[in-house]
């Protein structure tokens, strides 16, 4: 599964969007924790700052604490807490609600109980109506503490001028019911986000992969027949344009080579055929005018069979060359395949004597073939059964119309010391007796033209090895029956 390409584009995606969207939140929240604490901070500033301007009486406190409920609404008290000690750090004010385990969890601050740290005042200017102005203090800069009192966070600043040292914090409940909202909302539209990001790295990459797609396709359906096929993918990137230019140029080069191959063969069994024709009448002139029961008459033998064998070599390197070629000529014609098979299994008491030949062929099977090349693929598989066969060994033919189709069975024992490849028993000259000692004749190439005549044909032809019986090997050949057959067959289903 992980060695798919778009999954794991989609994965990669995913994973680094998600990186990317968890460091912008931790990074959003803690923007936002800060400009809330800023924000705090300075409503703070001015709350404290505002009140230490000037000397105060003790019982100015409550009344500061009282005017901010007058001026934030009934729950102020719920968010301000406001504490004042005097010189000596002794408690002027606390508010009533000040919660009871804050109380040892502010201590003085360091660095404002030195006046000289304080800023200086600020620069004296006329007074609007000609008098002196109030009196200014001195007041420190402001210390901020967050503190946890009862489940709770306090933001407090801490400010003092040479009589009170004032303590104004205020609950962060407002800031955290902020932050939490933020986290809700992240927490539901980030999985959704998530997921529509590797959606679209997934839809990215299959269309990134579109042209690797079309390139499978075709080199998938290329065959013998097919080279003159090119790929063509419209509108693909630059780097995807290249490969197709290079698949292209190599399809090009290689139908070239293929139509030199395919002339070549055919040419020189055209040139073939003329010379070993008229080899065999000189043969047979020879044979014929030698004396009777000779050397030479049996040399001339000889050699007529081999100049034949030459010329079945040659034709079938011709079949083979117009079937690579898309060249073949069929002359198609209704033709009854059970009385082919018939017909060829009359002769099979003097074409495989001491084998048991046993049939089971449906009636009246008809294919649209061309008889003689039928006859040319049937007579190339009986052949094989019967001479791959062991001694007193059996061959088994069926015939079935099944589903539009012709299917022939043909299954025969095999000679325990031929060791056939059924990978390799449609390759060209290929024979199952690796000697190639002429005691089992043939050229290896009978397999390999009835298969590229069947599928001429439509059909097709293979081998298969029957499991339930060692030692049997079985050939399945399928054409297409005749359009009325089928016909008669659908309406029997």
């Amino acid at each position: 599964m992980f060695r798919s390409f778009k999954l794991k584009m989609a994965l990669f995606s995913l994973c680094t969007s998600g990186a990317i969207l968890l460091a912008f939140a931790s990074l959003f929240m803690s923007v936002m924790r800060r400009a809330g604490l800023e924000r705090i901070d300075r409503h703070l500033h001015a709350l404290a700052g505002g009140q230490l301007q000037r000397p105060l009486p003790p019982e100015h406190w409550a009344r500061f604490d009282d005017s901010l409920t007058a001026l934030f609404g009934e729950n102020t008290r719920r968010r301000f807490l406001v504490r004042a000690l005097d010189r000596e750090g002794r408690t002027v004010y606390t508010s009533p609600r000040w919660p009871a385990s804050l109380e040892p969890a502010v201590p003085p601050l360091p660095g404002m109980d030195d006046p000289r740290d304080w800023p200086g005042p600020p620069p004296r200017r006329p007074f609007p109506l000609g008098g002196e102005p109030p009196r200014r203090l001195r007041v420190s800069p402001p210390r901020f503490l967050t503190l946890q009192a009862d489940g709770r966070s306090w933001r407090f600043a801490a400010m003092r001028n040479p009589h009170v040292t004032l303590f104004v914090g205020t609950d962060l409940a407002e800031l955290q019911a902020e932050l939490k909202r933020f986290q809700t909302a992240f927490a539901v539209a980030g999985p959704l986000g998530l997921l529509l990001l590797a959606a679209g790295g997934w839809l990215l990459a299959g269309q990134a992969l579109r042209p690797v797609g079309i390139l499978a396709r075709v080199a998938a359906g290329m065959t013998a027949k097919g080279l003159s096929r090119r790929v063509q993918t419209p509108g693909a990137d630059r780097e995807f344009q290249a490969l197709t230019d290079v698949i292209n140029g190599m399809l090009n080069r290689l139908e070239r080579s293929f139509g030199q191959a395919a002339r070549f063969s055919a040419d020189a069994a055209h040139e073939l055929k003329t010379p070993l024709t008229i080899l065999q009448g000189q043969l047979s002139q020879a044979l014929q005018s030698a004396p009777s029961d000779s050397d030479e008459q049996r040399t001339y033998a000889g050699l007529l069979e081999e100049v034949q064998r030459l010329k079945s070599i040659v034709r079938k390197l011709l079949l083979l060359a117009q079937s690579d070629s898309g060249q073949l000529r069929l002359a198609l014609e209704r033709v009854c395949l059970t009385a082919e098979v018939e017909s060829l299994f009359e002769d099979a008491p003097i074409l495989a004597p001491g084998l048991t030949v046993r049939s089971d062929l449906a009636p009246d099977v008809r294919v649209m073939a061309d008889p003689e090349l039928l006859r040319q693929v049937l007579q190339n598989l009986f052949s094989n059964a019967v001479k791959y066969n062991r001694e007193g060994g059996v061959i088994e033919c069926s015939l079935r119309q099944e589903a539009g189709n012709a299917t022939l069975r043909l299954a025969n024992t095999v000679a325990g010391d031929l060791k056939i490849d059924r990978e390799r028993l449609f390759d060209r000259f290929y024979r199952g007796d690796p000697s190639r000692n002429r005691r089992v004749d043939g050229s290896g190439l009978g397999l390999s033209l009835a298969r590229e005549i069947s599928r001429a044909h439509g059909g097709e032809l293979t081998a298969e090895a029957d499991e339930t019986r060692e030692g049997w090997i079985a050939f399945r050949l399928t054409l297409p029956c005749c359009e009325s057959e089928q016909s008669a067959l659908r309406d029997q289903v």
